[in-house]
């Protein structure tokens, strides 16, 4: 059975999959960071928007999401996803997203690490 945490992770991973930054946006702090591993760094909930605002376009054909754990202040989801991107080409990724959350009890989340590669 899945606790609070885990149902909302994998909320957030659906609405990742489908583009839904209101629903994104209103599950993390003002303060939200988002390291991708190898890419960028995301400091902030603007600059957060910002970057999903260039995720529009994308269209996702599948996420499976394979694990979700989560034990206090933090949580991790793994899966697979496909999608095509605005010019047509097919993206196939595999990932893991470490989160953490504000606190243990609160179910904002303050940080995000992705972990991306490409099948």
């Amino acid at each position: 059975m899945e606790n609070s945490k885990e149902k909302l992770l994998v909320q957030f991973n659906k609405a990742f999959a489908n583009c839904d930054s209101q629903f994104i946006l209103e599950q993390v702090t003002d303060s939200f960071q988002w390291i991708m591993i190898g890419k960028k760094e995301v400091k902030g909930k603007e600059e957060f928007a910002e970057t999903l605002k260039e995720m529009e376009g994308y269209e996702t054909s599948e996420l499976e999401i394979v694990d979700v754990i989560t034990h206090g202040k933090k949580g991790c989801v793994n899966g697979n996803m496909k999608m095509k991107s605005p010019k047509g080409d097919l993206i196939s990724f595999s990932f893991c997203d470490v989160y953490e959350f504000e606190n243990s009890e609160d179910l904002k989340i303050s940080r995000m690490t992705s972990y991306v590669v490409d099948r």
